[in-house]
């Protein structure tokens, strides 16, 4: 009876221990570092254009679609923590973004309430909560927790990786809202990473007609707190102790 017990014991340690190395699922405290923008010279503007990497857009123009033009890069400073705490942002203290340019003044990406996960397959589809997604611009606070125009639903980002969502793993992105309160009511936006796919649309745009920014995702890695150390020493020593008790 003895031998029987510790053997179930062991093979629950066991068990608990492979279970804990082998979660793939997005951790609830992960980081998410976003690539840098990729510019290309466009010869029929004259001026670099934005084709890839992080950015967002804005329909300034109202005409219903964010074209490339209508794109601002943004560059990684401390990347969207998950879970925690609100990440707030200022051009002076910026949070998850640098500041970039818009309109000849200042802007940075914040969060008013935080990003968390609201649902994982455990296979790389991942949905956010970004009902807290904002922007501070030239001084203004603007909401863009919601509202949106695109494939995803109100306030919900839809985040695929490569593999499972694991430490290292790469990840894209996509993120639409329009603004509902403020001085800027009606404007669209939306937020993608897409690594520099995009040259076919920015070639296009040189015809003169309006491209619009279709969405194509933009891409970044997970950094994710490993399983702590002590995890593995405790089933060590559990492991000792049986092998120990045995041996008596």
């Amino acid at each position: 009876m003895k031998k029987i017990t510790k053997s179930m014991l062991l093979l629950t340690i066991s068990s608990s221990l492979m279970t804990t190395a082998s979660q793939a699922a997005l951790l609830s405290t992960a980081t998410l570092n976003f690539d840098a923008p990729v510019y290309q010279f466009d010869e029929y503007l004259g001026y670099d254009l934005l084709v890839g990497g992080s950015n967002f857009g804005i329909d300034s123009n109202g005409n219903g679609t964010i074209e490339l033009s209508e794109r601002t890069g943004i560059f990684a400073n401390d990347g969207i923590v998950l879970g925690g705490d609100a990440q707030p942002g200022s051009v002076s203290e910026p949070g998850i973004d640098d500041a970039w340019g818009f309109f000849g003044q200042q802007g940075v990406h914040f969060t008013s309430s935080p990003v968390t996960i609201l649902t994982d397959d455990g296979a790389g589809n991942v949905e956010l909560d970004f009902s807290g997604w904002s922007v501070n611009w030239n001084g203004i606070d603007v909401g863009l927790g919601g509202a949106s125009w695109g494939s995803n639903a109100n306030g919900v980002a839809n985040m695929t990786c490569a593999v499972d969502c694991s430490n290292g793993d790469s990840f894209t992105l996509f993120y639409t809202a329009t603004v509902t309160e403020g001085p800027f009511i009606g404007i669209r936006y939306r937020l993608g990473f897409d690594s520099g796919s995009l040259g076919s649309l920015a070639i296009a745009s040189s015809l003169g007609g309006p491209v619009e920014d279709l969405g194509v995702l933009s891409t970044g890695t997970i950094s994710s707190v490993p399983v702590p150390a002590a995890v593995w020493l405790f089933g060590s020593g559990l492991l000792g102790l049986f092998g120990f008790a045995r041996r008596k």
